[in-house]
């Protein structure tokens, strides 16, 4: 008798499929008890509470240089000084960087390997996957996300070809190139205005492009701007649409209500905020930032985030060093609870 046949396709009759080979058993011995991911501030004091709390981990940072690790991630950037981290004023943020490597010294030389993670997957109920562009994956039970935060960019045409050149992030490193020259400056934060006050004693005018009427900035900074004679604001709201680069500078295309639809200056400073630097994992997230609870522990267990990568109201280097204490706190928790 032949088998039944279905009146929409011929029955097809396959091949007895060989029973799947059973999934390769992993030594828990290989296991990592936790493993931080990235070497700012956060990185360095989970690194160090994890340590006093007898919690064997591995530590990675994607970042570089001559090889070795770079510490201090997004302090690297900051060329001001830093009055508000307690115990004492550091003239910048390497300054600060320095004294962070001084305390890792006294944890037997405490580092971080160098290591680029792409990925992060569920390998069972009690571990995870570490998967990096350029070496071996790594197994472990919790991981702490301290991978910060970069600069945010517009987006556009020319944006990347510009870069070194008309195109700049900061008025700290840049500002003394563009002595005598006009600049403009997108963006209506704290950032922004404080780089044109910055700019201000160099540029012979800075242009303030907003991409709406609504200022984010600090009272004290706008009212130091209205005042500077260098300083003007652009008569619209505008966007810029395009960085069209010319032999001294650039051009400007403008997405604006008003008559000028384009702009040239020697140098545009971009700074529209931060974007939180995410692996590729399914994280809860608001406004592109993390999603914590008090122990610093994320939707996916096991999974904590410290830093300027959560979800917090204030971004700065005391908070990003206490989220990272609790951060620590909670992993030695679950690893009381499901490893025991």
């Amino acid at each position: 008798m032949s088998p039944p046949t279905n009146r929409f396709e011929p029955a097809i009759m396959s091949e007895p499929t060989p029973n799947p080979p059973a999934p390769a058993r992993v030594d828990r011995r290989a296991i990592a008890n936790c493993v931080i991911v990235g070497a700012g501030a956060a990185g360095i004091s989970a690194a160090q509470w994890l340590r006093s709390l007898d919690v064997t981990f591995r530590w990675f940072e994607a970042k570089e240089d001559a090889g070795e690790p770079k510490l201090g991630g997004m302090l690297w950037r900051v060329h001001n000084t830093i009055k508000n981290y307690p115990g004492a004023t550091y003239s910048n943020g390497a300054d600060l960087v320095a004294s962070f490597q001084s305390g890792l010294d006294d944890c037997d030389g405490l580092r971080p390997e160098v290591g680029e993670i792409t990925g992060i997957s569920r390998a069972s109920d009690a571990h995870w996957t570490i998967e990096f562009a350029s070496r071996t994956p790594v197994q472990t039970h919790t991981v702490i996300l301290a991978t910060g935060t970069r600069y945010r960019r517009l987006g556009v045409p020319g944006e990347d070809e510009g870069l070194g050149r008309h195109v700049s992030q900061s008025a700290s490193v840049d500002a003394k190139r563009f002595a005598g020259q006009s600049v403009a400056i997108v963006g209506g934060g704290d950032a922004a205005f404080e780089n044109a006050l910055i700019l201000a004693p160099y540029a012979q005018s800075i242009t303030m492009l907003l991409r709406s009427h609504e200022i984010r900035a600090r009272e004290a900074f706008q009212e130091r701007v209205k005042k500077h004679p260098h300083i003007q604001r652009f008569s619209y709201p505008a966007e810029v649409t395009r960085i069209e680069a010319l032999d001294a500078g650039c051009r400007l295309h403008l997405d604006t209500p008003g008559p000028q639809k384009t702009l040239e200056v020697a140098g545009l400073f971009v700074r529209i905020g931060v974007e939180a630097v995410l692996p590729q994992v399914e994280l809860m997230t608001r406004r592109g930032f993390v999603c914590v609870d008090a122990a610093q522990a994320t939707n996916l267990d096991g999974i904590f985030a410290a830093g300027d990568i959560t979800d917090r109201p204030l971004r700065s280097v005391a908070s990003a060093v206490g989220d990272a204490a609790a951060a620590a706190r909670g992993v030695a928790t679950w690893l009381e609870a499901h490893t025991r």
